[in-house]
């Protein structure tokens, strides 16, 4: 359209979804891209697990810090450059059960005992686990928009609150990249 200078049809609400895989060396390959859009249980996502639902979903932050370089000859600055970049996903887990406490919590293997009495078991762990992930979500044309980060780590800070009617026990985490910028990558389908 003539003089438009915007497409309200790229305005996009939705939800995400966050796959996750144990990190290994060499890394994890990108999901398959003829895998359909939120279909976690495709085999597409072989060896991926959901990371679950979520309070309010997820947060994509990107912080950069920058230096500018000046000179005496000029009151603005002559250069900038890139000091550090900080990429993370942010999110209140919403499903109770030991995988969300794992993640939040920095928990490590859970074992599963068929019993008597059946049990699962999960002890805490000052190691960091590194991951890779998979943000899903759809893009203005109604297709899958993945955003893939090779190697992260998933940790929690905050309160669980454990309420009898008042609400549900949520579970914070926080994704933070640990690879280079240019390892991310961000893939639209068209």
């Amino acid at each position: 359209m003539a003089g438009q200078w915007y497409d309200s049809n790229n305005v996009v609400v939705g939800h995400a979804m966050l796959m996750v895989t144990p990190w290994v060396d060499p890394v994890a390959d990108p999901v398959a891209d003829s895998t359909p859009l939120f279909t976690p249980d495709d085999a597409g996502w072989l060896d991926w697990n959901s990371i679950g639902a979520t309070n309010e979903g997820f947060k994509v932050n990107v912080e950069t810090s920058t230096t500018q370089i000046t000179i005496e000859e000029q009151s603005t600055p002559a250069g900038e450059t890139v000091e550090s970049k900080a990429i993370s996903i942010e999110a209140a887990l919403a499903e109770s059960t030991l995988e969300s406490m794992k993640y939040s919590w920095g928990g490590s293997v859970i074992t599963t005992v068929a019993g008597p009495p059946a049990k699962r078991t999960m002890t805490l762990s000052d190691d960091t686990n590194y991951f890779t992930v998979t943000l899903e979500t759809r893009n203005f044309a109604g297709k899958a928009r993945r955003v893939y980060i090779p190697k992260v780590s998933i940790t929690g800070s905050g309160e669980v609150s454990f309420r009898r009617a008042a609400d549900k026990q949520m579970f914070p985490v926080r994704v933070a990249s640990i690879c280079k910028p240019t390892e991310i990558e961000i893939v639209d389908f068209t």
